[in-house]
């Protein structure tokens, strides 16, 4: 007798209503990643120095520097899902319609335009904080965001947990913009770390 196969759920609501549950699913998938990789390099670096092996420091070596590249993407990919958290915690969520998609720089970075209030005007530069690669599918039918286009934002990709953290593209060209945002705006980036240009490391 044939079972019907269970279709897989998604761990979190994508809809706006669980960011939290998408913060979560991406610092955990950040650390099964590291796991997993950690449970070949590790005894690979020991080797040598556990056997005294001579022939076998290559292997240790190759071990070691390994296990630094792991360890460094974690800490990239965990502090970059912290900023964007930080964004979270700072502004409300708001549905962004359409986005426009201008220019894609594989593997992982995006230029787009917000619709909505006040969209439609600054490029701004997208880094995906999840697997796969390039247009996230149906962003252009929009996005949940959090932020200021000025300083920018987080978003959370309807239908899917990828996550995004953006600025805006011509951040030099827009400094007197943001020096003329007024104090609140300014108090609340300064807040979600977005004060400064960041270059997320992943």
């Amino acid at each position: 007798m044939s079972t019907v196969p269970k279709i897989p759920q998604m761990p979190t609501a994508t809809d706006g209503t669980d960011v939290q549950g998408v913060l979560r699913r991406h610092y955990a998938v950040a650390l099964k990643r590291f796991a997993k990789f950690s449970v070949v390099l590790i005894p690979m670096f020991l080797s040598s120095i556990v056997t005294k092996i001579e022939y076998l420091l290559p292997l240790s070596l190759v071990g070691g520097i390994g296990f630094v590249s792991v360890a460094l993407l974690l800490y990239n990919r965990m502090s970059t899902v912290w900023r964007c958290s930080r964004v979270f915690r700072a502004y409300s969520l708001e549905f962004r319609a359409p986005v426009e998609k201008v220019h894609e720089q594989r593997p992982l970075t995006l230029y787009l335009r917000l619709g909505g209030e006040g969209g439609g005007a600054r490029i701004m530069r997208a880094k995906r904080l999840s697997d796969g690669s390039g247009w996230p599918e149906g962003i252009e039918n929009g996005i949940w965001f959090a932020g200021d286009e000025l300083f920018g934002g987080a978003a959370v990709v309807p239908g899917s947990d990828v996550l995004l953290f953006m600025q805006p593209s011509e951040w030099k060209e827009m400094d007197a913009e943001r020096r003329n945002a007024g104090e609140e705006r300014t108090r609340k980036a300064g807040k979600a770390g977005l004060k400064e240009y960041v270059v997320p490391r992943i």
